[in-house]
């Protein structure tokens, strides 16, 4: 089984609130969204099976980025992300 990359986050609150990875040649969106009537994020990443995603991609906005998805994956709890993540130099800013 092929390990993960992170390729980039935006935004973090305890936890990424957004993070597009890749696993061997498939590239997922997880992404915990803000709700308004809790006034906090949801507890759960939804994923999302993305296209390939070229640099320019996520150097732009990635408001609805998920709007490209090939295909709606199960959504994972928040300290379940598939990788380790440490919070590093990796992050592109808010976006």
């Amino acid at each position: 089984m092929a390990s993960w990359s992170v390729i980039a986050y935006r935004d973090f609150w305890d936890v990424p609130c957004m993070v597009v990875a890749r696993r061997g040649e498939e590239t997922f969106l997880f992404y915990s969204r803000f709700d308004e009537e809790l006034d906090d994020f949801i507890g759960h990443y939804e994923v999302w099976r993305m296209p390939s995603l070229a640099e320019e991609d996520l150097q732009c906005s990635w408001e609805g980025l998920e709007l490209r998805a090939l295909e709606r994956m199960p959504d994972i709890g928040l300290r379940e992300l598939p990788f380790p993540f440490v919070q590093r130099g990796s992050g592109r800013g808010d976006g």
